[in-house]
């Protein structure tokens, strides 16, 4: 049981006030000598109370003049909206990560990108006494070798004192010591799923969760979750009925980038559901320590009542990054996880683990969590009312609940590795939300760090980066309206029979606006046959009809293309065939196509993993045509929700019109007159 202040009981009833509207923003609190008469505490006590409230952030000290309450951001700033992106697996390709980090954690710029904390906020000088006492012991030759491969029995000791509401209190045994918090997913990743498996994860997510879904070639499931509610659990079972998920990687305290935590009822029914479907949980609960409550909210891993969830945690958000000390409770999966670990590290860092039990031994990490805690929350406040000031109107901002993220949503004209880009000419690092999915729907989202004290200059690089938006933003809308004055409408293919139908659509808008110019670019099909007819592609296998005579043609000409169709892939594999094929490059469109995931999972269940060069979203006559603003586009239902869900698809109407009819044209253009035009020739072509 920890100590009683009567201090801390007054500053939680006077913030519970000022949260509840009691006392709002700019309002004086009473003075030391009313709340004596009021409360019948000590104008000791009292005054200790106004001193933790102002470095929660709570109110403000005014000389010679009192206390205030300070402006809090529910109820003052709208939340972002929830993710829309189509739930379905698919492969991750996270390109630009590693010179992002890099550049996020350079001294040398304003420090919004990564989320790590201040040097300010660590006990250094405690630190650094726990490892001269540690250093002692080496020098006496005490503590040489590996140590022990699942950790110092001390640490694991002190970490099991500090479990959280947990149905059966763990042993020191069921601690698996790792190098940080990122190894122990990696570890228990690498023990319940394998390459080709589906992995569940919330939406928008952290980076390297993505990195490392990629590297261990696996696909990932993204459920959108809102930035205040959190996840469905209700939906989730939904999911696990129509995907055949092999594990879920969950952040439920104090979310990265959202900063929500789920309510425990939701905690307890998530794992039940989970449980139920045999398919096991990944928790990462290195916030967990960070909240702005009174109460640390418990993990997933507390309503565990089966051993599959498989909890992670570390000490590189609160103690020191460096360190490394990071450690893993996998339930059921722990000889597996354990053996893994062997191969892998043999064991950790045997110095690093003794620096942290003999700081954890000490007492001293309640009072360092109390006072970080109150900082953080102190500067996530003053970000988040710093960005509601300078950033442009209509900037959505979360409002977490511990940890160090915000969580921004910006215009959609925004595309946020631009503003990364810019940013950084200026020295100020941010992250890209486009980072946080695989699906590129968070693209005009940005993540900004709230680890370091929100100094004067802070605040200036915060109404710099105001002031870039909103360039950008003015940029956007002038060259949109420039392009709205052009007379340029493209029209894409996906197939040859659709010709007929853009002819007819074209004479329309012909008769309608003889000006407007027009032109048509053949998509996926046509293109295939462009690039190996000039010789750029040598070679490919594409999941197609073998009976189109196009296809056939080039490949009995040139025999560098492999047809490979829905009826003709297990024949190919029986006899003999597989291995050449997957070695050929993939043309075509395995993430949205049905076709093309059968084939997929196909090659996945043989353990073959071909290279996909050409997908329907990166097709250059697609990417053309968008780029041009307004244009029609004949491709499958899949393509049009993947354009869809990138923000480029503005009309997608298939009750109105038959498939594969679908609009592409970019989100801001809604009113062009073009738009109308090319509607009405639609209208006129489908209604004869």
């Amino acid at each position: 049981m920890g100590r009683h202040y009567q201090y801390i009981e007054l500053a939680n009833k006077l913030e519970q006030d000022i949260v509840s509207g009691m006392y709002r923003a700019g309002e004086k609190l009473p003075s030391l000598r009313k709340l004596h008469a009021a409360t019948g505490r000590s104008i000791s006590t009292i005054n200790q109370a106004y001193m933790e409230l102002e470095h929660r952030g709570m109110i403000e000290v005014r000389e010679k003049s009192g206390f205030y309450a300070r402006p809090q951001l529910r109820g003052l700033v709208q939340t972002p909206t929830l993710g829309n992106s189509p739930i379905k697996p698919h492969k991750v390709a996270i390109n630009t990560l590693a010179d992002m980090i890099q550049l996020a954690i350079s001294r040398d710029m304003l420090p919004f990108g990564a989320a790590v904390p201040s040097p300010a906020l660590l006990p250094h000088k405690q630190l650094a006494s726990c490892m001269r006492t540690i250093t002692s012991l080496y020098q006496k030759g005490l503590k040489l070798g590996y140590g022990h491969p699942t950790g110092e029995p001390e640490l694991q000791r002190q970490i099991a004192r500090r479990t959280h509401g947990f149905v059966t209190p763990p042993t020191n045994e069921e601690i698996i010591i790792t190098n940080g918090c990122m190894q122990a997913i990696d570890l228990c990743l690498r023990t319940v799923a394998r390459p080709g498996d589906i992995i569940l994860v919330e939406s928008p997510t952290f980076l390297c969760y993505l990195q490392l879904i990629e590297d261990l070639n696996m696909r990932v499931l993204e459920v959108p979750v809102d930035s205040r509610l959190g996840i469905n659990p209700e939906r989730i079972g939904k999911i696990l009925e129509e995907h055949d998920v092999r594990a879920a990687l969950f952040n439920p305290n104090f979310h990265n980038p959202l900063g929500y935590a789920m309510d425990n009822d939701t905690k307890k029914r998530l794992v039940q559901i989970m449980n139920d479907r045999g398919v096991p949980i990944i928790e990462d609960d290195i916030y967990g320590d960070l909240y702005f409550g009174d109460v640390r909210p418990t993990p997933l891993k507390a309503y565990d009542e089966r051993g599959m969830v498989l909890y992670c945690s570390s000490f590189s958000k609160t103690l020191i990054p460096d360190l490394r000390v990071g450690w893993t409770m996998p339930g059921i999966f722990r000889e597996k996880v354990k053996r893994l670990k062997f191969n892998i590290s043999i064991a950790s860092s045997q110095f690093n683990q003794l620096v942290v039990a003999e700081f954890l031994a000490g007492g001293a990490l309640e009072r360092h969590l109390r006072k970080m805690r109150n900082s953080l929350k102190k500067q996530t406040t003053d970000t988040a009312l710093a960005v509601s000031r300078y950033f442009p109107k209509g900037t959505k901002i979360s409002v977490p609940e511990g940890g160090y993220t915000l969580w921004v949503e910006l215009s959609q004209t925004i595309d946020s590795l631009k503003l990364w880009s810019r940013a950084a000419k200026r020295n100020i690092s941010i992250f890209p939300g486009a980072l946080c999915s695989g699906t590129n729907q968070y693209a005009h989202y940005i993540r900004l760090s709230c680890g370091h004290p929100f100094t004067e200059k802070l605040e200036q690089g915060i109404a710099e980066l105001g002031q870039l938006i909103q360039e950008m933003d003015n940029t956007e809308k002038k060259e949109a309206l420039v392009e709205q004055q052009t007379n340029d409408i493209r029209i894409g293919l996906n197939s040859d029979p659709d010709v007929l139908q853009a002819e007819k659509i074209c004479s329309c808008i012909y008769q309608q606006a003889p000006g407007y110019s027009i032109s048509i670019n053949q998509t996926i099909s046509g293109n295939i046959l462009k690039l190996l007819a000039s010789r750029e592609l040598e070679g490919g296998f594409i999941f197609g009809d073998c009976r189109e005579s196009r296809f056939e043609k080039i490949h009995l000409a040139t025999r560098r293309l492999c047809i490979v169709g829905p009826t003709s892939l297990k024949e190919t594999i029986k006899n003999g065939g597989k291995e050449e094929i997957a070695a050929l490059p993939w043309i075509g469109n395995p993430l949205e196509c049905p076709y093309c995931q059968v084939m997929k999972e196909q090659f996945h269940e043989l353990g073959l993993f071909p290279n996909i060069i050409l997908r329907a979203d990166q097709d250059s006559a697609i990417s053309a045509m968008i780029r041009a603003g307004v244009g029609l586009n004949f491709m499958l239902e899949e393509d049009a929700q993947m354009a869809e869900q990138k923000g480029k698809l503005v009309i997608w109407d298939k009750e109105s019109y038959p498939l594969p009819l679908s609009f592409v044209i970019l989100r801001s253009r809604r009113e062009d007159i073009r738009v109308r035009t090319l509607l009405q020739a639609v209208r006129m072509v489908w209604d004869k």
